[in-house]
């Protein structure tokens, strides 16, 4: 398995077959108390779209059971294309931009490229 840790948007490490392989993301945000309906709700209509995005073999986002301000969503994709095709859909866009005025703490993204 090689590894590309993420921050962000900004890929600190890249490995040069990332396009081509299987892309394993995680992805954990901590709200601020007073955001926490509002994000889950604004993530929760993420899912659905995402699942049927062509090249998303799975996608989840729950709550952590002993940080209920905290959600992690994981996602596997076929190639890299399928992250960037998820990802630029209009409700990522929504939950993007709410993330500055909505996070506690700093988002953590890693993304781990799997071969087949």
């Amino acid at each position: 398995m090689r590894l590309a840790i993420v921050t962000g948007a900004h890929i600190v490490q890249r490995h040069h077959h990332l396009e081509e392989a299987m892309l394993i993301l995680r992805q954990k945000m901590r709200a601020k108390h007073d955001k926490i309906d509002e994000l889950m709700a604004a993530l929760a209509e993420i899912i659905a779209p995402a699942r049927a995005t062509e090249g998303v073999v799975s996608l989840d986002i729950a709550r952590v059971l002993l940080e209920p301000d905290s959600f992690i969503a994981t996602a596997v994709y076929e190639d890299g294309a399928a992250l960037e095709r998820q990802e630029s859909r209009p409700e990522v866009h929504k939950v993007m931009a709410m993330l500055p005025e909505s996070l506690a703490a700093p988002l953590e993204r890693t993304i781990f490229s799997a071969c087949r």
